[in-house]
């Protein structure tokens, strides 16, 4: 036990934790790529667009510098070997509780696992959700992906909603919907769902919190 424990501070030594910058996109890529290819491997329902890349660029480069997103790379020498994705969601009006953090992406380059590092990401997660004044996290886990799930029940993650699918046969000559009409045209292309028919803004969080300190005012 003390052998391996030992093995696990010394392979953390040889790692490098950096937020990623914009000349380290095919790193977080290349990342990305194989942690869908894993997920898409349990299910292919989870396979990436052909385009997949170009759009992920775009997104990459319009937040990765922004408050409302965290991009982690962990690197060993010049390999990167670790990926953390983290973003600031506001809900619909809707809801009481609005503001939380996705944990986007948590991946881990297989000759690595087991090291440690993906324990050292999480709580890197959890530094930043709080320290951006969040008291909580979600995720979505593919549910035949039994390692991970184990990973985050113990990190002391809780389950608090299923997502159920049912796979059907469209009808001949249909066309798939592609509009949403919970979504504004800009939400939709950036992959949000938010209950609710407009943007929400740093300025529609902070009249969500006021309300919530004037109660009696309604």
């Amino acid at each position: 036990m003390i052998v391996n424990q030992r093995l696990q501070e010394i392979e953390q030594e040889r790692l490098r934790l950096a937020p990623a910058t914009r000349d380290d996109f095919e790193a977080v890529a290349t990342l990305f790529a194989a942690l869908h290819a894993y997920n898409a491997s349990l299910n292919e329902q989870f396979a990436l667009a052909d385009d997949w890349r170009a759009l992920l660029r775009e997104h990459f480069l319009h937040t990765h510098e922004t408050e409302n997103a965290f991009w982690l790379l962990a690197w060993e020498g010049q390999r990167p070997v670790g990926l953390l994705l983290l973003e600031n969601h506001l809900d619909s009006p809707l809801f009481r509780h609005r503001s939380w953090v996705e944990l986007v992406a948590l991946y881990i380059d297989p000759g690595l696992q087991g090291a440690g590092l993906a324990q050292r990401l999480m709580e890197e997660a959890k530094s930043w959700t709080t320290q951006h004044g969040s008291s909580h996290m979600q995720l979505y886990v593919t549910a035949q992906n039994a390692r991970a799930r184990a990973f985050y029940r113990h990190c002391g993650w809780q389950p608090i909603q299923e997502i159920l699918s049912l796979a059907l046969s469209p009808e001949p000559r249909s066309a798939p919907l592609l509009v949403d009409p919970s979504c504004d045209g800009e939400l939709l292309n950036n992959g949000h769902h938010h209950l609710a028919l407009k943007t929400h803004t740093q300025v529609d969080q902070a009249q969500s919190n006021q309300d919530l300190l004037e109660p009696e005012a309604r």
